[in-house]
């Protein structure tokens, strides 16, 4: 059994919540087949101290309030397929997240912080998993989910790591309490606790043993 976390959770597990507003200059990518769009700017992540690297940024990536689930929807509306039944549904009262791509696997600070590569894009559900747990994954599209050679490898934060939005250079933060699913092996949002939502596989999502807090980009707009 495949497990992504570096170290487990963060000592930062605190929600923010909020309204976005705004989608701001965006681009036509054709690695998600055409349909996915990104912000036109970089984030550079810190850990702890110094400038950190920097990671391009895909937008339009939404919570769903059915299965508590990650999806991509470049038109911001119901999208993909939802485990709950039917298309992922999104809220306009929720963010709107940016995934980081093109990075690298960044050291784990004293805080618990870091960047972890290897999350892909699932073209039949249009939800966020973990790479390297393919063939034991769970898609609510039936049987696996697939790993697209020509898609995005993504880098999630976990922790809460500093981050900077280039090149304006505001300051930005990622949403903790966020999970890895030990049975479907997707990313599904916590809510304060270590299951919820629905998973394809069966029951509820359930957080794997050891898991990091993950922590999606707020989409500054």
């Amino acid at each position: 059994m495949d497990n992504p976390s570096p170290l487990g959770l963060s000592r930062r597990a605190l929600m923010r919540n909020g309204l976005l507003v705004g989608l701001g200059a965006i681009a036509a990518l054709p690695e998600l087949a055409g349909t996915a769009r990104a912000a036109n700017a970089d984030v550079r992540v810190a850990i702890s101290v110094g400038t950190g690297p920097t990671y391009s940024c895909q937008a339009d990536w939404w919570y769903c309030v059915n299965c508590f689930g990650i999806y991509h929807s470049d038109d911001d509306t119901a999208g993909g397929v939802c485990p709950h039944g039917g298309k992922h549904q999104n809220d306009t009262s929720y963010f709107n997240y940016c995934i980081p791509h093109g990075g690298s696997n960044e050291a784990t600070d004293e805080y618990g912080n870091g960047v972890q590569l290897g999350w892909r894009w699932c073209y039949k559900c249009q939800g966020l998993f973990w790479g390297s747990a393919a063939a034991e994954s769970w898609c609510p599209d039936g049987q696996h989910h697939v790993v697209t050679s020509t898609a995005y490898v993504y880098d999630l934060p976990y922790g809460q790591p500093q981050l900077t939005w280039e090149p304006s250079g505001i300051i930005i933060y990622g949403q903790p309490g966020w999970l890895y699913c030990g049975k479907c092996r997707g990313l599904f949002f916590g809510h304060g606790t270590t299951s919820g939502g629905v998973c394809p596989y069966g029951g509820a999502h359930s957080q794997y043993s050891g898991s990091s807090n993950y922590c999606p980009i707020e989409y500054p707009g």
